[in-house]
């Protein structure tokens, strides 16, 4: 019986994920009816039905942030109402750390150095196994978040971070704490959330990893904004790193980014002993961590 109440609420635990997915097939789709909309408005049977959809589906294409936005923009109010209803208003346990201003810079550092780390390995793997990441970078390209403008910029590094957090880090994990009090378990949960809700292989497997590193802040500390903070860094990070290392001689590249990996991890388990090991809160014990407020 405790092992079906475990599974139970490992279900439940995800349903705000499945929800995220469907928020963004449903965003998606919205988007490509008004698209096919305006095709028939303004074509008026001009064109040819193969014709009409593969003009819909490239304006879609190029398009596509403006669906990526609509999702964060719903996701932060669907998922801001719920975890402030829900959670928000609920005291931090006993115990809970204070952070400084120098643990937040901390955490902008340790963001940059995590979307530095990602960024080399999948440069590594373009280079050697080029066929590997292909799909990945052609879905990138496709929903323009690899496009710096004013829009990807805030779907990207301002709206990304509020919402996901407030999915991942501020409901998802409270969930998952129903499944076990142990602190890891109910952070691989979380974790495996964010992967999921990201949707494809490639930058699912690396968002699993960010999500351990930002359930860790929100376990440490219990402030979603500090959570929010490092996933803006680690987003905004990426939109300049292109400019980055374009400064550097294409020669070079591989060698660039192997030490450009080796110095980031070094950077990563530096902050990370800064930040220093999660303590446990009140009534808490080190084999028994929950993540519980109550």
């Amino acid at each position: 019986m405790k092992i079906l109440k475990k599974i139970g609420w490992f279900i439940v635990s995800m349903l705000p994920a499945a929800l995220s997915l469907l928020l963004q097939v449903g965003c998606g789709l919205v988007l490509l009816f008004i698209y096919i909309l305006q095709e028939m408005l303004g074509q008026q049977g001009s064109l040819s039905p193969d014709e009409a959809i593969n003009s819909v589906l490239n304006i879609y294409i190029e398009n596509a942030i403006y669906a990526v936005a609509l999702y964060h923009v719903i996701g932060i109010l669907v998922f801001g109402i719920w975890y402030y209803f829900a959670y928000g208003r609920k005291k931090r346990p006993y115990g809970t750390e204070k952070p400084n201003i120098w643990k937040a810079a901390t955490i902008i550092w340790l963001g940059m150095c995590i979307e530095i780390f990602t960024s080399c390995i999948l440069s590594l793997l373009l280079e050697l196994a080029p066929n590997l990441l292909h799909n990945y970078m052609e879905l990138m390209e496709t929903a323009g978040i690899t496009d710096l403008n004013v829009l990807s910029f805030i779907a990207v590094v301002i709206l990304a971070p509020i919402g996901e957090e407030l999915l991942c880090r501020g409901i998802i994990f409270r969930l998952a704490g129903k499944v076990s009090n142990r602190f890891w378990i109910a952070n691989i949960i979380q974790a495996f959330a964010f992967g999921l809700i990201h949707g494809n292989l490639v930058q699912g497997t690396y968002a699993f990893f960010m999500g351990l590193a930002l359930g860790y802040i929100y376990g440490k500390y219990r402030r979603i904004w500090l959570c929010m903070l490092l996933h803006c860094a680690i987003n905004g990070s990426s939109i300049f790193l292109e400019n980055y290392f374009s400064l550097y001689p294409e020669k070079y590249d591989i060698a660039v980014m192997i030490g450009h990996v080796v110095i980031s991890l070094l950077f990563m388990i530096l902050c990370f002993k800064i930040l220093g090991k999660r303590r446990p809160l009140a009534g808490e014990t080190e084999t028994d961590t929950s993540i519980l407020p109550e």
